[in-house]
């Protein structure tokens, strides 16, 4: 039997059609990782954005305590929600770390204004509350105890 010159050609044409579909998933796997990128980057700026925003209110109303007040209540609501990030990993590399040497920051600044500890505890009405971010505190304390002693000699 003859073989036709289309026959011949088709192990050719198989060949360069795996190709052409393993340099495809290349390309996507690099535009995968470039977006992972974009969106990471996105996401920290909204949480620094935020961050500066939640220090802002609670250093702007001084002369209003209930002002006062509301803001360290969404300033830690907001350590909050990032504790959890942190806790279960959402965030990776650069941002994981940025992420959490500024939740560090602001529980050392905390703990360095013993003034708020008691509205913190009468924040506290349930075992769930801030339940992220004492895990994280949990987890860190060694790290927080010797920053925050730290601090003592800067200040």
């Amino acid at each position: 039997m003859k073989a036709t010159w289309a026959s011949e050609l088709l192990p050719y044409v198989q060949v360069g059609g795996t190709v052409a579909a393993a340099a495809g998933l290349l390309i996507n796997a690099y535009q995968t990782w470039r977006t992972r990128k974009t969106v990471t980057l996105q996401h920290l700026q909204d949480f620094l954005k935020a961050m500066n925003e939640r220090e802002s209110a609670l250093a702007m109303n001084k002369d209003d305590a209930a002002k006062q007040l509301h803001a360290l209540i969404e300033f830690l609501n907001f350590l909050e929600i990032y504790s959890a990030a942190i806790n279960s990993r959402l965030f990776v590399g650069v941002a994981r770390e940025i992420v959490q040497e500024k939740i560090l920051d602001s529980i050392i600044e905390l703990e360095n204004l013993p003034h708020w500890h008691e509205e913190i505890e009468k924040s506290i009405t349930s075992a769930t509350t801030y339940k992220h971010l004492r895990l994280f505190i949990g987890t860190h304390r060694r790290t927080i105890g010797t920053r925050r002693s730290a601090t003592r000699f800067i200040e």
